[in-house]
């Protein structure tokens, strides 16, 4: 009779979970997806194989939600929406009855993980995150509630104020050295710019923010930085649509060497909106086809049924009927 055989248990199961969990979030920093998932996949099957809480008693991190909260980040670019969003719902959920630093921890994450998928930040989070750092004297947490604060409000419809504030919270993160989530707190600043009318300077932002993940090494976000340039490029004059079609291949390329199925199908939908604007729509299904048929389209994603849509009308236009 043959039985499935259960990994070892390690020697000190709270230091195979940290080996594990500090190489999973360097794996993720560097853009290397699939390693970060195996780390921290292995960190959060270890905490849920030990038969003894007790065990984690005396670890400074918060197990094993500090686990979940990377996973997050890692899953949802890889591809696995439904459940990034369980692990990140889960991590916040819990951390009600902990000490105010890891409220704290969890409600950023949450905020950085809603900002990332593009959706509304929900505001109470933010307040309560920046309330709890104030009144605990967490300078650090000040300048990401800060920062997420005001990214709440901006998304929600209140431009002026909540880029202010973004803007505050970002030389608030630099003065206390925190450099972690840079690409992505220029990006929605970059955002935020070109939406107010000023696409040089969104421009501008967007290049250091690409040249300075090179010189860090931070390279989670690049097929993402990549994108947006694509996206503010394919809206200026013409003569830089083929300036944002690199932009965008760019960031398809990247994509696919990190196997970031998410962003590379954001991206693929850039493309092929730029392609409807410039004629070129039977071009579409090249573009998306593929990236479609390696997602999951029966989650709930908002970029699978525009990419759907376009892909159909990029059909229609090669059958000579568009």
């Amino acid at each position: 009779m043959s039985s499935v055989r259960r990994p070892q248990r390690p020697e000190s199961p709270v230091a195979a979970i940290t080996a594990h969990w500090t190489t999973g979030v360097t794996c993720w920093f560097g853009g290397d997806y699939p390693n970060a998932q195996r780390h921290l996949e292995r960190a959060l099957a270890i905490y849920e194989a030990e038969p003894d809480p007790a065990t984690f008693k005396a670890s400074a991190l918060d197990l094993p939600f500090v686990i979940m909260r990377f996973l997050a980040l890692v899953l949802w670019p890889l591809g696995s929406i439904d459940r990034s969003r369980r692990l990140a719902a889960e991590a916040v959920r819990a951390s009600g009855d902990k000490p105010a630093l890891s409220q704290a921890n969890a409600l950023v994450h949450k905020a950085v993980f809603d900002g990332l998928c593009g959706g509304m930040l929900q505001e109470t989070d933010t307040i309560l995150a920046l309330g709890l750092a104030r009144d605990h004297t967490m300078p650090l947490y000040v300048a990401a509630g800060s920062y997420l604060n005001g990214l709440a409000k901006w998304r929600a419809g209140d431009r002026m104020d909540g880029l202010a504030e973004m803007q505050r919270g970002w030389t608030l993160l630099h003065e206390n050295d925190c450099y972690l989530c840079e690409p992505f707190w220029g990006m929605q600043v970059a955002a935020a710019n070109a939406k107010a009318g000023q696409p040089e300077a969104c421009l501008s932002l967007l290049r250091e923010l690409i040249s300075s993940t090179e010189r860090a090494g931070q390279h989670w976000l690049d097929a993402e930085l990549y994108r947006s340039q694509g996206e503010l490029l394919s809206h200026l004059d013409p003569a830089s649509v083929s300036m944002a079609e690199d932009a965008f291949r760019r960031a398809l390329e990247i994509a696919g060497t990190q196997r970031t199925k998410t962003f590379e199908l954001r991206s693929a939908v850039g493309l092929a909106h730029l392609y409807c604007a410039d004629g070129r729509a039977k071009a579409i299904p090249e573009v998306l086809a593929t990236v479609l048929a390696d997602f999951n389209t029966e989650q709930d994603l908002p970029e699978i049924e525009e990419a759907e849509t376009l892909l159909r009308r990029g059909q229609i236009a090669r059958h000579g009927n568009w």
